[in-house]
Formats: C-alpha cells, structure tokens, sequence
C-alpha cells in the first residue's frame, strides 16, 4: 500500500495561519498572489528538457527572436506560441512545479528561513472543485517533493496537482503556482529573492507580477 502523505489534511474549520480567507476568495480562483507584505519576490521558471540535457528559457526563446524581458504579460505557455522545434521539449509544466525545480527551491527556502522542519500550510487552487472548500493541509517544509509524487494522478488523489498557495506557518515566505502558468512566483526576505536569483540551478527572475500584467499592480 502506498504509504499517506506526509502533509495531513485539514478542516475546512482552520484558519491557515490567517490566509483561509485569502486563498478561497473568487478573485484568486487560479491561485493567490499576495499584495504586499514582503520585501521581495521573484519568478522561479519551471524546467525546460530534452532528451539530453537542461535547456534555459532564454535560450529557447532567443530561437525565435523572443526575449521574457519583452514579454508583457506572465510566464505562461504563451510565450512559446509558434516556437519552432517546441513540440521536441519536456516542460515546462503548467500550473504545477515541476519536481526538480521543487526540491531546489525547497533547499533556499530551508537555508533562508526556519530550516527543512519550518512548519507550512498549502492549498488548492479554488478551480480544481469550486463547489467544495479549499482542500488544504499542514506539514514540514521537507516534506514538499514527498507530497508532489502523491498529485497529479500518480497515485489517486483526489488532488489533481500540487496545491497552488504554499507557506512557512510565520509568514516569511509564501509561494503560488498560478493554474495557467508555466513558473512559480516566491515572496519572502531580500535575502531569499536574492539566494534564488542567483542560484545556478535555478532558473529564476524578476518579471511582472500577475496583477501588474493585468494593469492592477
């Protein structure tokens, strides 16, 4: 039998930290992106392969001409609309963190923050069932990648992907996986925007928020 996931379900009765509210409100039904309350963010590109190796999204894009910089609107699959040879790569995932970007990240976010046993809370997009509650649960940070292997069919949850809103239980850092786009987008300390901008094994950047593309910010 295969084992539970190590982050336990909650009632719909907790409060989250004080975010139930935040993450159930219809405005952020693909996910919510907090306005203000860090010293930071930035976007963590999901991963993009061959057969045989890693590729960088500029790199992709530069082969057609294109550069995220120019693009206006939020890292989604768009942008690799008419790409020639798109159809040859793996990723990147939509709506979801991809395995490998997932444990990098959640490294810095141990390093940065309250270390690999920090204490989290994560929920579903609203989208996945909107006439039920946020399904959402509590666990160690650590536990993140063992909970991804449960999502997205691979063993039958009812969760269709890894949850969409994750975040250390003191508020220092939250993260979103938006259901229609193709990079995570992490708030926290300077500290940790700048660990992952940095990273070699990270792709990460500084773009537009989601609200910022749709003319909100």
């Amino acid at each position: 039998m295969t084992p539970a996931s190590p982050w336990t379900p909650l009632p719909g009765s907790d409060p989250l930290g004080g975010l139930r509210a935040a993450v159930e409100a219809p405005e952020g039904v693909l996910g919510h992106e907090p306005n203000g309350g860090y010293e930071d963010r930035c976007w963590v590109l999901h991963t993009i392969r061959t057969d045989i190796r890693r590729l960088r999204w500029r790199e992709v894009l530069a082969g057609a001409g294109r550069r995220l910089e120019e693009w206006p609107g939020t890292p989604s699959y768009l942008l690799f609309q008419g790409v020639e040879g798109r159809d040859e790569h793996e990723g990147p995932s939509d709506g979801e963190i991809d395995r490998e970007c997932l444990v990098r990240l959640v490294e810095l976010l141990a390093r940065h923050g309250g270390g690999p046993d920090t204490p989290v809370y994560a929920a579903q997009a609203p989208i996945e069932d909107l006439l039920e509650a946020v399904p959402a649960r509590g666990g160690r940070l650590a536990d993140a990648p063992a909970h991804h292997d449960r999502c997205s069919g691979r063993s039958g949850e009812t969760w269709v992907q890894f949850p969409a809103n994750w975040w250390a239980a003191d508020g220092s850092w939250f993260v979103l996986t938006d259901w229609d786009l193709c990079a995570t987008e992490v708030f926290g300390s300077r500290s940790l925007i700048a660990a992952l901008l940095g990273d070699e094994e990270l792709e990460a950047v500084r773009h537009p928020s989601i609200a910022e593309a749709l003319g909100r910010g």
